[in-house]
Formats: C-alpha cells, sequence, structure tokens
C-alpha cells in the first residue's frame, strides 16, 4: 500500500512536470540505481503515470538484492510494469527488448560505502557509467540522464554564498574522501564524449543534498543521524562546531527537477538540483528537536573556530528556474515534518 504522504508528492510531482511526462507512455526506461532513494522515487512516478495511461511506461531495475526491495516497497517490487534485474551496475543484463530511456542513478553515495572502500567507490562509478553509455548507444535511447552530483565542485569557498554550474572548483585529487566528487567529474566528462562522439542525447543534474521518506536512516548524513536517534531519543550529536551551512531539499522536489531536466531540458544541459534555502547544521538539529514528541539533548563535538567562516555547501538553482521553471515547493520544515511523519508510519 503506498503511504498518503507518497501520494500527495508524485501527484504534485506529476502536475509540476506536465504534459511532458506523455513521452513516456508505451516506453522502456532504464533506471540504474533504482532501488534506492532517488531512484524508488523515480518508480513512484511511473508507477502513478500507469494507472492512468492505456500505454504502460515498462522499467527495468538492475538490483543485487531484490528481496530487500521487496521489502521496502512491495507495491513497486510487485508491479508488472518493473523489472527486476538480477545483478549491479557490472554485470547486469539487459533483455532483448528496446531502451527508450536511460537514468543512470547507481553509484555508492554513503560516507561509510566511501571510508571503508574509496577505491571500489570510484571504480564503480566510473566503470557503471561507461557501460550504461554504451548501452545507451547500442539503443539509441531518446534521453539520457546522469545522476551525477555537486560534489564535482570540490569544497565550495566559504565567501562563495551559493554554486552555480558556471563555478569552475573542482575536488583535492590529493585527498581520498573526494574519491567520489572526482569520479563523478569524470563520469560528467564520459557523457560529455559520449555526446560529441555519438550524438547521445546526455543530460546531468547535480543534486546536493536531501531528505524524505525511503532515505536510508544509516546512511551516515548529518540529517539521517540526526532524525535516527532524535526518534530513538538519543542525543543528536554534531561532529563539527554547528557552523557548517547546508541546504536540504525534499524529496518530491527533488524528482520533480529530475523530470524536468531528462524531459524539458536542452541536449547537454547541466542544472544543479537541491535547495537554495540555507541552514546550520546546529539550526537543522534545532528543527529536528522541535519536531519531535520527546525532549532530546544536542551535543556540540567542536569548538567553533572564531577566526575562519564556517563552510558552505549550498547551490544555486537560477539555471533551472530561468530556463526549466524549477523551484522549490516544500520548505525546510514542511520536509522534516513529512520525512518524521513518513518513518513513524511506515
Amino acid at each position: 500500500m503506498i503511504h498518503s504522504i507518497i501520494k500527495k508528492d508524485v501527484a504534485n510531482i506529476i502536475k509540476i512536470v506536465g504534459q511532458d511526462l506523455n513521452r513516456l507512455q508505451g516506453k522502456r526506461l532504464l533506471i540504474t540505481g533504482g532501488t534506492g532513494f532517488i531512484g524508488t522515487w523515480l518508480l513512484e512516478t511511473i508507477l502513478q503515470l500507469n494507472k492512468n495511461s492505456r500505454q504502460p511506461c515498462k522499467v527495468y531495475v538492475p538490483t543485487r538484492n531484490p528481496e530487500a526491495f521487496v521489502l521496502k516497497a512491495p507495491h513497486l517490487a510487485s508491479n508488472p510494469d518493473i523489472v527486476l534485474l538480477h545483478g549491479d551496475i557490472a554485470d547486469f543484463r539487459y533483455p532483448d527488448d528496446d531502451c527508450n530511456f536511460i537514468i543512470h542513478a547507481a553509484a555508492p553515495a554513503e560516507p561509510k560505502a566511501l571510508i571503508h572502500d574509496s577505491l571500489g567507490v570510484a571504480e564503480t562509478i566510473v566503470r557503471g557509467t561507461r557501460r550504461v553509455l554504451e548501452l545507451a548507444v547500442q539503443k539509441n535511447v531518446e534521453g539520457f540522464l546522469f545522476i551525477s552530483s555537486g560534489a564535482v565542485y570540490g569544497v565550495q569557498p566559504p565567501d562563495l554564498e551559493k554554486i552555480t554550474e558556471r563555478y569552475s572548483g573542482a575536488p583535492d585529487i590529493t585527498n581520498i574522501k573526494f574519491a567520489y566528487g572526482e569520479a563523478k567529474r569524470y563520469a560528467e566528462m564520459l557523457c560529455v564524449l559520449y555526446h560529441r562522439q555519438h550524438g547521445l542525447p546526455v543530460h546531468i543534474a547535480r543534486p546536493f543534498t536531501f531528505v524524505g521518506p525511503y532515505q536510508d536512516l544509516n546512511a551516515g548524513f548529518a540529517i539521517t543521524d540526526f532524525i535516527r536517534d532524535g526518534l530513538k531519543g538519543k542525543p543528536l550529536l554534531i561532529q563539527g562546531d554547528g557552523t557548517t551551512i547546508r541546504s536540504y531539499c525534499y524529496a518530491g522536489d527533488l524528482t520533480a527537477m529530475l523530470w524536468k531536466i531528462l524531459l524539458q531540458s536542452p541536449v547537454g544541459g547541466i542544472y544543479n538540483v537541491g535547495s537554495d534555502e540555507s541552514i546550520s547544521i546546529l539550526e537543522l538539529a534545532n528543527k529536528i528537536v522541535s519536531f519531535l514528541d520527546i525532549p532530546v539533548e544536542i551535543k556540540i563535538m567542536s569548538k567553533q573556530n572564531m577566526d575562519s567562516k564556517p563552510a558552505r555547501y549550498v547551490p544555486s538553482l537560477e539555471c533551472g528556474r530561468s530556463e526549466l521553471g524549477m523551484g522549490i515547493y516544500t520548505n525546510i520544515d514542511k520536509a522534516i515534518q513529512r520525512a518524521l511523519s513518513w518513518i513513524k508510519n511506515v
């Protein structure tokens, strides 16, 4: 059964994106990473579209653990229009069928994965992207959306309020913590090269940080740690001094942006995806505590450095707003409340 929050959000996504979603009717779609946070939201959209269509969109989803997805989203896993392909990005086999659109979202983005296997993360991103690009050329797809990352910009200068798509910063290639961002950066270059050499209709999205249903509370992100620990009545631990600035986009808004980039942006377009509503980590922790039903302590683990400005990780959305009409429809308060409500009931 689909949760009422998901139903309302998907209805809003379809309204925001509009008639362009009809391009998916009767088509074949491959979504790598389709059982993850972003992929599940994309599948929810397809499920709703197909209910009102005489020509349903069929979606192929590679997965290493179909049983886990059955437990996570049984209504999606059991739907005949969603076909789970056994295997990961390195070894799945696409069936003898057309492929009209590809959304490549497969990548181990969790901080814990990067800490334990930086080389594996980088190799998965680069090799997986190359493999899916080859399939896209072979199948002569109508559209290819690469889910990249805001991590391609490297460290945001503290004096730069928001990062635009024109910012030419880069990850520090001497620091393994930036392996994910550098791998995504090279994967973007692969997309550009395939567009130039093969005419592949590539579109690139650079997501930042998010919150919402289907998020893994053990992923190791600050907001997921806060929500998980807060619901258990445990203290919220801020590993830094609490001044770091982030922004958090709601899952439904994120999904609408991704569909717009795939179906409405010019070929070769690159767009930031996220929220430009800035918030410090301490402010975020206080917001989460204010929406809980129990008192929870906040512990700041480091003293503030008065000699330096707070670190930032906030995108500019002006390009997406002006060209595609992308926008934020769910502010941070509503986003947290909807996430908490979903987690408590599911």
